[in-house]
């Protein structure tokens, strides 16, 4: 596989959804579009030990979720890479591990994993309520996010 997008989130809880919703859009964009066989969009609620298979046997892959970040107005997009990480629900997680643990882990145990990862925040305005419905600021941002996340895809060489 070229390249995976995966989409995190719960959907029951606000803005934490952000990912998931962002994930479906983009599949439905690409569908539209007449697909890239070479694309795969995936929704994923978890993350740690998990997120190294949903890594696994992709050259690169687009992760978007909701963040928390200080000093970041609801609905920002922040492009980071795995190193970058401060805190995100899924990708930092004191109880599992992390982003750059999984990638690291995935190498040293000889699995296929992406050369490159880049991840799309969504800084959320509430991700602890539950609700199945976004703030207006984030669903802003997500179209924001997808339509970065589409130039990006079509920027990437096919394969």
């Amino acid at each position: 596989m070229n390249m995976r997008i995966i989409g995190f989130g719960n959907t029951i809880l606000s803005d934490d959804g952000v990912g998931i919703y962002a994930a479906r859009e983009i599949g439905r964009r690409l569908v539209q579009a007449g697909g890239r066989p070479a694309v795969d969009v995936v929704e994923s609620e978890v993350a740690g030990f998990a997120l190294m298979e949903l890594l696994a046997g992709c050259r690169r892959a687009i992760l978007v979720d909701a963040i928390q970040f200080d000093n970041l107005e609801p609905g920002a997009v922040v492009r980071i890479e795995p190193h970058d990480l401060r805190t995100s629900l899924r990708l930092r997680s004191v109880h599992e591990i992390d982003l750059p643990t999984v990638l690291a882990l995935g190498h040293h145990l000889g699995l296929p994993m992406p050369e490159e990862v880049v991840i799309f925040g969504i800084q959320a305005e509430d991700a602890r309520t539950f609700g199945e419905s976004l703030s207006a600021s984030v669903t802003s941002g997500m179209q924001k996010a997808i339509d970065l996340i589409l130039a990006e895809v079509a920027h990437s060489e096919p394969n």
